[in-house]
């Protein structure tokens, strides 16, 4: 079968394991789930992938549910390049910052988000906006500093790009780094962004999920309700 990645084209973590799969020349088919409708949470999305969230992918050996999951299994099954450290120590600093991505780098992007691309009813909290904003240029400045002797994170092209892009390239949308600002981690974040296989999944739609799910109908009956 041809692989599936359900996804959502606004949601980084989908951009993250589709990005991952064309740097790895993986051919799949893109899946589109509803998120503002919330249809992630929804029975037959959960048939799929339980843990009800986006991205998800799908061969046949089954469904993975968990972005970097994915990646560890598309880069451990598949031929070289690996993007994954063979060396053990650089294995486990990869692994920090594939957790940083996913949890400091998204802080900033999701909360600035929700404080000035839609703010909350009372209006935003500028207090916050400016704590958000520190933290994003703490955390640019330390890929400044990284970048600033090699083009990469780790030194060469790692998974650690692909966990960090998605977030840094976002966060352009708020205004981080301000012009001027961190010309290493600019270089670098245009540099990727740039490339045909981040182009190829970035704000892409795929598929509807339900259209998808009817075109299969054969294959996934456990789907179907029963008529009272």
């Amino acid at each position: 079968m041809t692989p599936v990645l359900y996804s959502n084209y606004n949601c980084p973590h989908s951009l993250k394991a589709a990005f991952f799969l064309s740097e790895k020349g993986i051919d799949f088919q893109r899946v589109e789930v509803n998120l503002s409708t919330r249809e992630q949470k929804t029975e037959p999305y959960l048939a799929k992938n339980p843990n009800g969230t986006v991205p998800a992918y799908e061969d046949e050996n089954g469904v993975i549910g968990d972005s970097l999951a994915i990646m560890q299994y598309i880069d451990a099954n598949t031929d070289a390049p690996h993007f994954f450290p063979q060396d053990q120590d650089k294995l486990a600093e990869a692994l920090v910052w594939v957790e940083r991505a996913d949890n400091d780098f998204w802080d900033v992007s999701h909360h600035l988000y929700w404080q000035l691309i839609e703010p909350p009813a009372d209006g935003t909290d500028w207090d916050e906006v400016r704590r958000l904003k520190a933290k994003g240029i703490a955390l640019l400045q330390e890929l400044e500093t990284l970048l600033t002797d090699q083009p990469y994170v780790l030194g060469e092209f790692s998974v650690v790009d692909v966990a960090l892009l998605p977030w840094v390239y976002g966060y352009q949308r708020f205004d981080l780094p301000e012009a001027g600002q961190f010309p290493h981690v600019v270089a670098w974040r245009d540099a990727l962004s740039s490339r045909q296989t981040f182009l190829d999944n970035h704000n892409k739609t795929g598929v509807l999920f339900e259209e998808f799910l009817a075109s299969r109908k054969d294959t996934v009956p456990h789907f179907a309700k029963e008529t009272p």
